[in-house]
Parts: C-alpha cells; sequence; structure tokens
C-alpha cells in the first residue's frame, strides 16, 4: 500500500516523520501540490529530496488552488505549470496525478462539475508532463464517492462516463477511485451506485471495460475508515466512525481482498499518516501516526515477501532484500550504484532483481560516457532491447555532450503478471554512476479478468442451483 502526506519543507520532523513512514514497510507515499502564480519550487525540492532520501516514492498530486476552492485554472496556464513540474522534478517521479475529486462542486470551485471541462484540463497537462518526463505515467483525478447524479456533484461512475465521451480516453494511463469503507467493512460485496462502500471501484473497473478500457490500472487515491475517541468534541465524522481496533482490522483485510480478488488494483494510498486539518477536523479519525493501524500495518508488511519488489520504483541498494549485487559496485543513497572497472574480457558487475509485475525497467544515468548492461528475465533476452550479438543490451550514450540524464528504460514489456528474476551485467561505464534504480510496472490481464468474472458467475449460478434444489 502507499500513504497519503501531506509534508511541509519547513517542518523540523520532516526527516524523522519520513523515517517512522519508512519504518513501517511503505513504499511510496503521495503527496498534494497547490497551483499558484507564486508556486515555491524550492520547497517542493526539499520536500521531494527528503522523501527520496528515505528511499520511498514520490507520486505527486498537481492540484488547483485551496484558496478559491479549487476553481479551475485556465488550461494553458496550468499545463505550463505542471510540464513545468515535470521539467524539475521527473528524475524523481514516474506517476503524476492531475486534480483531486473533479466530481465533487467543493473542488470545483463551487461550481456545477464539468466533466468535459476537466477532461480538456487533463489532457493539456497530460501533453505538457509527458512532453517534459517521455517516461511519465498520469494518473486522473481521484473521484470521490457520491451518490448524487449533478449538477453540482457526480457519482464517479456517471463523472468517469462522461470523461469517456469527452474524448480524454488518452489523457489518462490510470484511473482512480476514493473508495472509503463508511459504514461497513471490506467484506462488503454489494456493488450499487446508491450505496457508499468498499467496492465502489467496481463500478469504475465496470465503465472502463465497457469502453474497451479494461488494460488500465485503478489506484485508491484515499480508503480507509474513520475512527474518533469517545471524548470527540469536534466536528462529526461524513465516513461513519468505528473502533480503533476494528478500524486496523478493516485496513489489513481490505488489502488483503484487493490483493485476491482485484488483480486490476494498483496502489492503494492509505488516508493518511496525520491530516493537514485543524484539530476540530473528522479527518484526524484516518490518522495512521501513532496508533493501532500503524502497528497492525508494520506487523502486515513484514510478513510480506520483502525479496519479490511488487510495482513500484527502487533505488539500487545493497540493503533492499530483492536487489542481490556481485562485484564492485558502490553505492549512494542519492545516486544509486556505480559501476566498477573491470578488464574488457573479464566480467562485469552484476546485479539480481527479483520482482512481481508486468513490465520492468531500469532507472539510469546518462552521460558522456559509453557503456552497455546486459538484461536477462528469467534467464531469457529481455523483450524489449535488441540483441547486439552478446545478449539483450541496454546501450548507455550521452544524448548531448556533457548533459546529465536520468530516465527510466522499460527493458521488457507485456510479461505475464506475477514474479520474475531480472538480471543485469555491466559492460563499462564505471565511475558514471549509471544504474539509479528499477522500475516495476503492472497492468491488469483482461483475461485473468473476463476468467475471475466468469469464475463469480459460475459461482452465483451453482448458488440459484443449490437454493432451488434445496426448496
Amino acid at each position: 500500500p502507499g500513504l497519503n502526506v501531506y509534508l511541509q519543507a519547513d517542518d523540523p520532523a520532516l526527516d524523522a516523520t519520513l523515517t517512522q513512514i519508512a519504518d513501517l514497510g511503505i513504499q511510496t507515499v503521495k503527496q498534494p501540490l497547490y497551483y499558484s502564480p507564486t508556486f515555491d519550487w524550492a520547497a517542493a525540492e526539499q520536500v521531494i529530496t527528503a522523501v527520496s532520501a528515505h528511499n520511498l516514492a514520490l507520486v505527486p498530486l498537481l492540484d488547483g488552488s485551496p484558496d478559491n476552492q479549487f476553481a479551475p485554472v485556465e488550461t494553458a496556464v496550468f499545463a505550463a505549470w505542471t510540464g513545468e513540474f515535470a521539467q524539475r522534478f521527473g528524475s524523481h517521479l514516474q506517476h503524476y496525478i492531475v486534480w483531486d475529486e473533479p466530481n465533487l462542486t467543493t473542488h470545483w470551485g463551487n461550481n456545477p462539475v464539468n466533466p468535459a471541462a476537466y477532461g480538456a484540463l487533463l489532457s493539456a497537462a497530460a501533453d505538457a508532463i509527458r512532453a517534459a518526463d517521455g517516461d511519465a505515467l498520469i494518473v486522473a483525478a481521484p473521484l470521490a464517492p457520491t451518490i448524487e447524479t449533478g449538477p453540482m456533484n457526480l457519482a464517479e461512475p456517471l463523472f468517469l462516463e462522461s470523461l469517456y465521451e469527452s474524448g480524454a480516453r488518452d489523457a489518462f494511463d490510470i484511473v482512480a477511485a476514493k473508495p472509503y469503507g463508511f459504514y461497513t467493512g471490506p467484506d462488503d460485496r454489494r456493488v450499487d451506485q446508491a450505496i457508499l462502500n468498499f467496492s465502489r471501484p467496481i463500478l469504475l473497473r465496470e465503465t472502463m471495460t465497457a469502453h474497451g478500457d479494461g488494460g488500465k490500472a485503478i489506484w485508491a487515491g484515499n480508503w480507509g475508515w474513520n475512527s474518533l475517541p469517545s471524548d470527540w468534541t469536534g466536528d462529526p465524522s461524513i465516513w461513519g466512525s468505528t473502533t480503533a481496533a476494528e478500524q486496523a482490522a478493516r485496513t489489513i483485510a481490505a488489502l488483503e481482498r484487493a490483493r485476491q480478488e482485484w488483480p486490476w488494483m494498483g496502489t492503494l494510498f492509505l488516508e493518511s499518516w496525520q491530516p493537514d486539518a485543524p484539530h476540530t477536523d473528522p479527518r484526524w479519525g484516518f490518522a495512521v501516526a501513532g496508533r493501532e493501524t500503524a502497528v497492525s500495518l508494520q506487523t502486515y508488511l513484514a510478513d510480506q515477501n520483502k525479496a519479490v519488489a511488487p510495482p513500484g520504483f527502487y533505488l539500487a541498494a545493497p540493503d533492499q532484500p530483492a536487489q542481490v549485487y556481485q562485484g564492485g559496485w558502490e553505492f549512494s543513497p542519492e545516486f544509486g550504484a556505480d559501476i566498477s572497472e573491470t578488464p574488457d574480457d573479464a566480467p562485469g558487475d552484476r546485479v539480481t532483481f527479483t520482482f512481481w509485475g508486468a513490465d520492468v525497467g531500469l532507472r539510469v544515468r546518462r552521460a558522456n560516457y559509453r557503456a552497455r548492461l546486459y538484461i536477462t528475465i528469467d534467464g531469457q533476452p529481455a523483450n524489449g532491447l535488441p540483441d547486439d550479438g552478446r545478449g539483450s543490451a541496454l546501450v548507455l550514450t550521452a544524448p548531448a555532450e556533457d548533459e546529465d540524464f536520468v530516465a527510466t528504460e522499460w527493458v521488457a514489456h507485456d510479461l505475464a503478471p506475477g514474479p520474475h528474476v531480472m538480471t543485469v551485467e555491466a559492460f563499462r561505464g564505471w565511475d558514471q554512476w549509471a544504474l539509479n534504480g528499477f522500475a516495476v510496472g503492472y497492468h491488469p490481464s483482461q483475461r485473468a479478468y473476463r476468467l475471475q468474472m466468469a469464475g463469480v458467475a459460475l459461482t452465483a449460478v451453482l448458488a440459484v442451483l443449490l437454493a432451488i434444489r434445496s426448496a
């Protein structure tokens, strides 16, 4: 899972907070950043650098301004800002979320929601981000759970349907939901637009498959159960409320349900480490820091097989169980791994990386040097690379003389979703910090989803037949 954070560059506890989050076993955090004509680039850089230093991946949510209830920014202006953000920080990032909750009037300037206008904003921002960061993956705004049908608030599947009708399909690589549990646990399998529960992402999945877009994943932008203390005197929770123990238990059960039943679900960003809200705000009922949910998460994640890396980005580091190094590699918490000098006729430095996913890549640093990284997946040549006669090779050269360039190079695509082992052997490239890290991607298998749905349907039919027979 991931975790929502609201980090401040000037917070003296920033480093301690990130240490605690990393100690939980969390690998990815989601951070909102708000458009402003006087946006503080230095503060953003400080936060992003601090997150990277703790070996955490950051997913930015690029949003409007809370000062005007997130009124839509002029499309060209917002696109220019998102493009500059990607230009400045793309070497640290893979995913970009564009806006938040555009299906609620409170996140659209208190105006009636407008899927077509959001689609235009999303398309312009996506074009600008991709132009600055060719490896970027665009996440459509997480849609808030609501049963309303307009004009001020619009239920998620209706908003997504309108977004497709507006022609914005190519603007996003991932769809995002906000499956708060409200009053029932994660085992509430009712799928109904009129019911607020953890199962609501299935409504979006159905809309996506109806538009032939089932190859894309869904993320949970925010989710969880609210738990306020018995002596709470602040505002009441609109998400329902449960005990701290039940909150923790439901959180783990939800992660297990998503893992077992939803092959199309990507990162689930739990709400939240600590909210950016007054202490009378019921959002504090979601806080993970110092509560039972944190203990349960840490135990749950510690029990996972860390020797297999799930989808995400991983800095090259010798203490990562999924990475096994041989040779004279050197390491840096900022730059990753540096190849050691070896004779051309001797074996080069090697690393094996064990991962779970469907795509895999290396984040490499190009400069004024030449090197080759020979790569196999499960003992076979990497299917995304040319063969130079010796093997599948990722050739590293400078894009421009003396110009450093860090980018993710996807070396294998469309693998069967599951565990795989990548082996990388270096040929030259020493003293250049050529290997920054590893990226794992995942997209749902349409066939697996169809088989799963067929299994659900068959189970339902058998249950009906059994009931008839029993009667």
